[in-house]
């Protein structure tokens, strides 16, 4: 696995140089793919194209600089997930005099010329033509393939289904918004299938259109790979369990309550002793930066070849790594929220007491070791950025499942997801107390509690954008924000919606 990952770039952009007499698909906007007779005759050059285009699809989604020459906030998810942790204002940020995702803290990532904004469309769609130029080397992507297709082929296929999607649905969180009656009808993105001539331009689709792909393509996904009989290598390829925490996702997302808690309880059901919760004896010292910790669902192994560097979420998070957060462009939680933090709950600890990053969350284990072996006790100190990155992993499970029991009226079942977690998350001697009064909760408390935890939980990892639309929870910068310091942010806010990039809008006739 870890040979074909540090080679996919390189089979893939063969693939360009294959199908492209002048600029290659890697580097061209949506409204300008190569054409499906271009790819089929790629697919006749190379006998590894099919895992040329899945490991291309899946270093999509944390290589740096797919998008820009040189912006050191341009390494795909981990990037997006940042971006979406400021603008939601879960994720504080000092001002410094680096520009780096100052754009999204200030709530100007909106605008249609900003790199930001440019980023996610055009990674996105980057992800969305590797995925179609797989789906035409393999027949199509209407049509789950059956029995007579090579096993490792419709795994494969499932797997570039749930990616596909994935990317979806980051266009359809930012660019889209909030999904609700009022808005399903919105124009959102355009929405290109292996079928289309992707060289001519599309014109957007609605944000219901959008999501309606996005469960056709998890659904058809999970079939593919369960089908198959096949299992990933390891945790870095997508499998049937990845697709449905990104279905429980877009469920959630379009609130369908029912859905998403049958999904998510399948999960746990099914998954909860292959990725058990990192346990609270561990909570504090396993950093986040192991791809095979065992609650992850989906991770990535960053090495020497993959690495992004300063161009990286450890980069920009970590106060143990050489990167911005250790020269002061720190990434902190909202101090609003640390203040909640009651003495029973272990993942205060997760953040300085002071500062508010997250030094016993995401921290390189070399770094903090030197640190701690250190009598100065020096931040910076790992230049390797070699700790990994996760994308998945069970307490969201949790966290969706719990949420949707109690939105769909069993709050029972509810309370009780919701202790499981907090069992792994409570202080000694401390849980019967943190249990009874978990039992005790009213639904609207318990909705709050919810609240409370996706945002403790879940900070850093991207999700809490779409937690703060759905609880429609309007977020206070705090003080210790560099950027609009005690401003109320509303969950509406337009800002917090990106504008078609100005390039795509020039060269798209048909984008309204």
């Amino acid at each position: 696995m870890r040979t074909s990952i540090r080679k996919s770039l390189c089979l893939a952009l063969t693939l360009v140089a294959l199908t492209s007499c002048g600029k290659g698909f890697l580097d061209e906007q949506p409204s300008q793919l190569p054409s499906g007779d271009q790819l089929k005759e790629a697919g006749k050059k190379s006998e590894d194209i099919s895992l040329g285009f899945v490991n291309g699809v899946v270093s999509s989604f944390f290589k740096a600089l797919q998008s820009t020459g040189g912006s050191h906030d341009d390494f795909a998810q981990k990037a997006f997930d940042i971006s979406a942790d400021l603008m939601s204002g879960d994720m504080e940020m000092r001002q410094s005099n680096y520009k780096w995702f100052q754009l999204p803290a200030r709530l100007t990532s909106w605008q249609k010329d900003e790199i930001n904004n440019y980023s996610v469309w055009r990674i996105s769609y980057r992800t969305i033509s590797l995925a179609n130029g797989f789906f035409v080397t393999a027949g199509g992507d209407e049509t789950v393939p059956g029995n007579s297709v090579a096993p490792e082929t419709r795994f494969n296929w499932g797997q570039v289904k749930a990616l596909r999607a994935l990317a979806y649905l980051n266009l359809a969180r930012f660019y889209g918004g909030p999904y609700s009656d009022a808005t399903k009808s919105k124009p959102t993105v355009p929405v290109y299938k292996a079928a289309d001539d992707a060289s001519k331009p599309k014109g957007q689709s609605t944000l219901e259109q959008v999501y309606e792909q996005i469960v056709q393509d998890l659904k058809q996904a999970i079939e593919a790979i369960e089908g198959s009989g096949k299992s990933r290598p390891d945790r870095q390829y997508v499998d049937e369990t990845v697709a449905r925490v990104a279905l429980a996702r877009a469920y959630m997302d379009l609130g369908k309550w029912d859905e998403a808690y049958d999904v998510a309880n399948k999960v746990i059901t099914d998954q909860a002793a292959t990725y058990p919760l990192i346990p609270a004896k561990e909570l504090l010292t396993n950093g986040f930066n192991d791809y095979q910790t065992p609650e992850f669902i989906w991770a990535i192994d960053i090495t020497k070849d993959n690495t992004g560097a300063l161009l990286s979420f450890w980069g920009h998070v970590d106060v143990f790594t050489y990167g911005y957060a250790f020269v002061g462009a720190r990434k902190a939680i909202n101090k609003n929220i640390s203040d909640q933090i009651p003495a029973t709950d272990l993942r205060g600890d997760w953040f300085h007491p002071t500062m508010g990053v997250p030094w016993c969350k995401f921290f390189s284990a070399s770094g903090k070791a030197a640190w701690e072996a250190s009598g100065r006790q020096r931040y910076g100190v790992d230049r390797t950025w070699l700790s990994d990155i996760v994308f998945m992993r069970m307490s969201e499970v949790y966290l969706i499942a719990s949420e949707a029991a109690a939105r769909k009226g069993d709050d029972a079942t509810s309370k009780t997801l919701l202790l499981t977690l907090l069992k792994q998350r409570t202080r000694d001697g401390k849980y019967t107390e943190v249990e009874t009064a978990t039992n005790a909760l009213s639904h609207d408390d318990l909705l709050k509690t919810l609240l409370y935890n996706w945002r403790v939980e879940m900070w850093g990892e991207g999700q809490s954008l779409a937690v703060m639309r759905r609880f429609k929870n309007n977020v206070e910068r705090s003080v210790r924000n560099g950027f609009l310091s005690g401003t109320t942010i509303k969950w509406d806010d337009p800002r917090l919606v990106y504008e078609i990039p100005q390039h795509e809008a020039s060269n798209n006739q048909l984008i309204r």
